[in-house]
């Protein structure tokens, strides 16, 4: 069952998982320049200049989704900085996984590792299994070697 807050509730194991929304994450520098909008009302255009991503993308994936934004007299919209940056944290949080579980991309969500295998490449420490929906091979890294020095 979807409720408006993007959560899903699983009846028959009655637990709470995040759904996680893919349209609109912005890359790492993108994220970085959120820091940069001040606690004023913007113009979409301003804020995607300011962000570095195409206006389109407010007015197709951000306000559909529940951006918070005011309209004028003439019907324009207007974007405060500091809640859209509020709002875009919430709104696309990590996702933190448990060390029983990886994350699918063909599934696009975290499912548990089962009948996983230890394996080693170099330093890397890590096990695999396979997605118990799809099939796909997943990898979870469990410990990094560091170098005597």
């Amino acid at each position: 069952m979807y409720l408006g807050a993007n959560i899903i509730t699983n009846t028959r194991k009655k637990t709470m998982t995040k759904k996680i929304e893919l349209k609109g994450r912005l890359n790492g520098r993108q994220r970085n320049r959120l820091r940069n909008l001040y606690d004023m009302s913007y113009k979409p255009r301003e804020i995607a200049e300011e962000v570095g991503f195409a206006t389109r993308q407010i007015y197709r994936v951000y306000i559909p989704i529940g951006c918070p934004h005011t309209r004028d007299k003439q019907n324009n919209i207007w974007i405060n900085g500091k809640l859209f940056k509020l709002w875009y944290e919430e709104k696309y949080a990590k996702l933190s996984l448990s060390q029983d579980e990886a994350f699918c991309l063909t599934c696009k969500k975290a499912v548990k590792i089962i009948n996983s295998k230890k394996e080693k490449k170099g330093r890397l420490h890590y096990l695999t299994s396979y997605c118990p929906n799809c099939g796909r091979k997943l990898a979870r890294i469990t410990d990094w070697e560091k170098l005597d020095k």
